[in-house]
């Protein structure tokens, strides 16, 4: 993998890269990386998955991003189609991980407002005894048999549905520093019009889709412009990889 900005670089270990990375905490919550994948023109999914717009690159990109961050936090919805696993990692990394004051392995949040989660992806269905159950967070509106079907540990909150600011500071009490979000587009609209996100991760696959996928941000309601400056961007197989931070 190469870089080629801020300067050109003909190769470079994204997890040095994104494990260095400067992430100091806003006053009353933890630092929010957005991480999201996008064909070149604008589709986040082939067939319903993110998979098919990836390669080795994004892999290893991925990871990196995974291994900075202390919860994972994703909406039910992606949770569901991509089903989803606990995180897990290298001896490496965890050792990484721990070295910087972190757990060996970042946590897994679920944030739904109907209670309504697979409860046979792997995340939920498929734990060695070592994993950490998911947090599922949700509000007074949730389904109470969709709730009692899933091995999670579960957050009520007191509104009816999750907002972002009730869900950060959820994951805040349990230590999270830097939360990662990924997706849904519509979880990420959330964000958005709440201006909480720090950091966008953004990786752009050489590809044209077409069809009716999402934009990574999805319902937003009215446009809420948020200046980013590009930090960085990588290059790998024709996939681009930007950083970009509020500016």
């Amino acid at each position: 993998m190469r870089q080629l900005f801020p300067s050109p670089i003909d190769e470079v270990d994204p997890l040095d890269l994104y494990l260095a990375d400067d992430r100091p905490n806003p006053a009353d919550r933890p630092w929010v990386m957005l991480n999201m994948i996008t064909s070149i023109d604008g589709a986040t999914a082939v067939e319903g998955l993110s998979g098919g717009l990836g390669g080795p690159g994004d892999e290893d990109v991925f990871r990196a991003i995974r291994a900075s961050c202390d919860w994972v936090l994703v909406a039910s919805a992606t949770a569901s189609a991509e089903a989803y696993r606990v995180p897990r990692t290298t001896p490496e990394i965890a050792a990484r991980r721990t070295a910087a004051g972190r757990a060996p392995v970042p946590g897994l949040a679920i944030v739904t407002a109907s209670g309504r989660v697979d409860p046979a992806i792997p995340a939920l269905a498929e734990r060695d005894n070592s994993d950490d159950p998911p947090v599922v967070i949700t509000g007074t509106s949730a389904d109470d048999a969709a709730l009692g079907a899933l091995d999670a540990e579960i957050v009520r909150l007191a509104d009816a549905t999750p907002s972002p600011a009730a869900v950060l500071d959820v994951l805040a009490r349990r230590g999270a520093r830097v939360v990662l979000a990924e997706g849904g587009p519509s979880w990420n609209g959330h964000l958005v019009t709440a201006g909480v996100i720090d950091e966008l991760c953004l990786s752009i696959s050489p590809t044209l889709v077409g069809g009716d996928s999402a934009r990574i941000v999805a319902g937003a309601g009215d446009a809420v412009p948020t200046g980013m400056r590009l930090d960085r961007l990588l290059e790998q197989d024709g996939l681009l990889f930007g950083r970009y931070v509020r500016a």
